[in-house]
């Protein structure tokens, strides 16, 4: 189910709550304005102003499972073993928590990997067969504050999830709340710095973000390396790395091998998308 709410938050990235800094940046299939402020680009167009958000509690069936595969999405299997690879590198074990874990797909790889898991998921199809597949405790609903009692965990994953939150500071909030001493926030989010979205402000042709493949209909903010740093930072975060692109885990084949070479200029460049690394301050 969609519902339209009225906008009361200012930019959930620096706190702009001017409504003349919030300018349309995408016009066809849906609209996106962009916080003239910091850049950030959010389906969002200002304090007061209508907007459409998802109710992810009834938005997903389980047809993957009926079809022979564990997971949703397994082609994502080698980004996400590379994720858990450098947390370990930088904690070899300890509690973690994955918010929007989905079907388990990445709770599975930190569980196999020696962590110690839990999960939040807000549809209760997903949530339930989480719990199943990963045999972890899974708890259905929206992650807030006041579901864990404060420092309760090492390690906080937001793996694609932040652009589907309408105020992803309320999540970096409860996240450093739960978080121990020291302890590590890890974000994968898409960005509007990918070669579909340079291509779309290079051309202004809106094929090159079509629904598939860009602006996503249940996908409310759109970051870049400079807004996930921004929020991160405003919400008690020191960065330990950002990486861009990760073309060689996320694709097969051709493009993997293409990766392994152009990787090095695609994150010296911040394109792709991003994954970061953070210490609670």
């Amino acid at each position: 189910m969609n519902t339209e709410i009225y906008s009361t938050n200012p930019c959930p990235v620096c706190g702009e709550t001017d409504p003349d800094c919030f300018r349309i940046w995408f016009d066809g299939h849906l609209k996106l304005f962009r916080c003239h402020t910091c850049s950030f680009i959010s389906a969002f167009p200002s304090p007061g102003k209508s907007s459409v958000i998802y109710d992810y509690s009834d938005l997903y069936n389980l047809d993957f499972a009926k079809n022979g595969q564990k997971f949703m999405y397994p082609e994502r299997e080698n980004a996400l073993t590379d994720i858990a690879g450098r947390i370990k590198k930088i904690i070899k074990t300890g509690d973690l928590l994955d918010v929007g874990c989905g079907d388990g797909q990445f709770l599975y790889r930190c569980s196999v990997t020696g962590f110690n898991c839990k999960g939040v998921e807000e549809s209760k199809i997903l949530s339930d067969y989480a719990s199943k597949v990963t045999k972890s405790d899974v708890i259905c609903g929206k992650y807030v504050k006041d579901m864990f009692p404060p420092q309760s965990f090492d390690i906080i994953t937001l793996v694609q999830v932040l652009e589907h939150i309408q105020d992803p500071g309320n999540a970096l909030e409860a996240a450093h709340y739960h978080l121990r001493e020291n302890g590590i926030i890890v974000i994968e989010v898409p960005s509007v710095n990918s070669p579909h979205f340079l291509a779309y402000r290079l051309t202004g042709l809106q094929k090159f973000v079509k629904n598939s493949n860009g602006v996503i209909y249940s996908h409310v903010g759109y970051h870049k390396p400079k807004t996930i740093m921004n929020l991160t930072g405003r919400h008690g975060f020191v960065k330990i790395l950002l990486v861009t692109g990760r073309w060689q885990y996320k694709y097969s084949g051709f493009l993997r091998l293409t990766g392994r070479g152009i990787d090095p200029a695609l994150n010296l460049f911040g394109i792709g998308g991003i994954l970061y690394m953070g210490r609670k301050k």
